[in-house]
């Protein structure tokens, strides 16, 4: 029996179980190829404010970087905006890939 991934969001838990067991081995390793770390994305978040790139946010991006971080005021809004758009694209990622073993 294989166990979901520990950063598993709960939105895609029920739908892992229904997977059969290779595509469950299938499923952890892409996850855990394409999930984005809480913590390094809240390191480029406070020394060099690139995460939005890395979240696939790259409108707001060039947004964020022309305004200066919103002249500072931004850059600091981003530190708290920051986990919760890395589980959102964690979520994102999960809910693709178990669609895709489930309809493929």
């Amino acid at each position: 029996m294989t166990l979901p991934p520990i950063d598993l969001p709960p939105a895609a838990s029920p739908a892992f179980q229904d997977l059969t067991e290779e595509q469950k081995l299938a499923f952890a390793a892409e996850y855990g190829r394409r999930k984005r770390s809480l913590a390094v994305m809240m390191v480029l978040a406070i020394l060099f404010p690139i995460q939005l790139f890395f979240l696939g946010r790259i409108g707001l991006a060039v947004l964020f970087l022309l305004t200066g971080g919103g002249l500072g005021i931004w850059y600091v809004i981003e530190w708290f905006l920051t986990p919760g758009r890395v589980r959102d694209y964690n979520t994102g990622i999960a809910s693709e890939i178990v669609l895709r073993y489930q309809t493929g």
